[in-house]
């Protein structure tokens, strides 16, 4: 008789990443979160089910640790911010890109990227306190799901975010972050109904007129029916929509495509991997 899976407990990983931090620190908070993913990503999965947006759940939230599940939408980034803690990422589903910066004095503290770190399904990486970092989902189809583990009273701390472009430093807030979670669940809604309309057109051209209804964000509302005037308004809104689209996820994820493993890519300058720190160090 087969064995079954094991499941996952959310209770009991928090449970377990605290016991870990008292005894040893950020090494055995970390041994923890490599044996959880390590025992299977789809435990976890199934434990939060199939999302359908983009959000951010505290797990568990004290002096000592802050533990999150962050679930990125497909397409989305998070603008490059930092934590003033030591933090651990953990991806159980798709890929998260990472780009680290540094504030650069040649260009009047403008940040600087040095690298970019791909964590893939089933790795984790335990990154400083100093870190600067952008975060994005390439896959333009599919949701990221990820743990952050923080060490430290992360959620009552000072904290940065370089908002809306590398040069605008600002105070971090959950209002700011909240509003870009938003931003890009309207981004997803958008996208889902541009991707439906072709499937509604040719339903229409079968014969006679249908009326056609698109579920869709603020940008198009209501329904339209198949007349001439109204096909013509849902053709413009169509056409604003996906050029807003394409340029919102051009800015998310740049043009490569996905990519693979947790692997760090040199970047524009500044010295390679000087944020992250190898198994042993807690930074």
């Amino acid at each position: 008789m087969p064995r079954s899976r094991r499941k996952f407990d959310i209770d009991e990983f928090v449970r377990a990443c605290l016991e870990a931090w008292e005894a040893d620190g950020a090494d055995a908070v970390k041994d923890v979160l490599d044996r959880t993913l390590g025992r299977g990503c789809a435990p976890v999965r199934e434990c939060f089910g199939d999302p359908r947006e983009a959000h951010l759940q505290v797990l568990y939230a004290g002096p000592e640790l802050v533990i999150e599940n962050m679930v990125w939408a497909p397409g989305m980034s998070y603008p490059a911010h930092n934590h003033n803690t030591p933090v651990m990422t953990g991806v159980y589903a798709g890929l998260e890109v990472n780009d680290f910066y540094h504030p650069s004095p040649r260009i009047g503290g403008r940040l600087q990227r040095t690298e970019t770190v791909d964590i893939g399904e089933g790795d984790a990486v335990l990154m400083g306190y100093d870190a600067i970092h952008r975060i994005a989902n390439p896959n333009r189809r599919s949701f990221t799901g990820a743990f952050h583990i923080y060490m430290g009273d992360y959620l009552h701390s000072s904290r940065s975010i370089w908002y809306p472009d590398e040069a605008s430093e600002t105070a971090a807030s959950f209002a700011l972050t909240k509003d870009i979670f938003a931003a890009a669940n309207r981004d997803l809604v958008t996208a889902r109904a541009l991707e439906a309309e072709p499937r509604h057109r040719k339903r229409k051209g079968t014969g006679g007129l249908t009326a056609v209804t698109l579920a869709t964000g603020p940008a198009i509302s209501g329904s339209t029916t198949g007349t001439a005037t109204a096909g013509a308004a849902t053709s413009n809104a169509t056409a604003a929509n996906a050029a807003a689209l394409a340029a919102a996820t051009a800015a998310a994820v740049g043009a490569s495509g996905p990519r693979r493993g947790s692997k760090p890519r040199a970047g524009s300058g500044g010295p390679s991997r000087a944020h992250l720190h190898p198994p042993g160090e807690q930074g």
